[in-house]
């Protein structure tokens, strides 16, 4: 069972579908979209015409969830999205079409409604509010609803990898984000609860946060694609923000910073070869904030 590739739709047909849907802002492709995505029965009839690979499915979650549940999940509910799914491997974890087909057995179970997917984080109007007023405002401002619309669903699917790259699927699919920040929190914590809650609290402190640490920690293999090392900074940020909710790494500009400190250290020597202690101590470093003799040395 092991070796069974888990079900994901086909790659071409779902990227030339994805090209199709944006290549014309409100055009039929997106009204089409948009009216299908209304209702479920019609959405999944939509997404049928994409082929589907693979045979082995993952558990879904136990009980439907709300629009407000998926479309910002709580600590509590992305810990048991992860519990669900903590046999994959991030080779299926990070593939959109992994989480897009995983998104339509939701659908399909009625664990979700298609119109979540439209739901925007900052809106405090419900998918299916959004879709309709995308579909039935005036047409000076209806293309550019509709295309911010259908890209929502896409993005809430499985990401947009034409338009984001790979950092999509982390940030933008509400199924992968669940899944890769518990992740984190599972391979920095160690099984340590209070560490845990630490990292936890820094990953989810905020969307903007969370999509600054994947570009600089997750993207950037060059300085981070050792575990060791990306465990041990996370850790340091999670433990310098516990002790002072103020420190700049608790930020993103402060991040960003620290990630660079990081990045010059590794070109001074190569880091993962280093002892625990000896690696703590340079990404404490890394992440604390300068004291003021330092800056005024800096400074002269």
């Amino acid at each position: 069972m092991s070796r069974e590739r888990y079900e994901e739709l086909e790659d071409a047909a779902y990227t030339k579908l994805r090209k199709a849907l944006l290549r014309t802002k409100g055009g039929p492709n997106q009204e089409e979209f948009l009216e299908a995505a209304r209702r479920s029965d019609l959405f999944l009839i939509y997404m049928n015409s994409v082929p589907v690979g693979g045979t082995r499915c993952p558990a879904l979650v136990p009980e439907p969830l709300t629009e407000g549940e998926f479309r910002a999940p709580p600590q509590d509910t992305e810990q048991r999205l992860f519990s669900a799914w903590s046999d994959l491997t991030p080779r299926v974890a990070c593939r959109s079409t992994f989480w897009a087909r995983l998104a339509y057995r939701h659908i399909e179970a009625g664990r979700i409604e298609s119109e979540y997917l439209a739901g925007n984080g900052g809106n405090l109007a419900g998918g299916g509010e959004r879709i309709d007023r995308a579909l039935q405002t005036s047409a000076s401002a209806r293309a550019k609803l509709m295309d911010d619309c259908t890209r929502t669903i896409l993005r809430r699917l499985g990401g947009i990898p034409e338009v984001r790259g790979h950092r999509t699927v982390y940030v933008d699919c509400t199924f992968a984000r669940a899944w890769w920040r518990e992740r984190m929190v599972d391979q920095v914590a160690q099984s340590d609860p209070g560490v845990a809650a630490d990292v936890r609290r820094v990953l989810r402190s905020s969307q903007n946060y969370w999509e600054k640490l994947v570009d600089r920690v997750v993207s950037r293999n060059s300085t981070f694609g050792s575990p060791e090392l990306r465990n041990a900074f996370l850790a340091a940020v999670a433990r310098t923000v516990a002790n002072d909710s103020d420190a700049p790494v608790g930020g993103t500009d402060g991040l960003q910073r620290a990630t660079q400190r990081v990045a010059t250290a590794q070109g001074a020597r190569e880091l993962s070869i280093l002892s625990d202690d000896e690696l703590q101590t340079v990404m404490e470093a890394a992440v604390a904030v300068p004291s003021k003799p330092s800056l005024d040395r800096a400074n002269n």
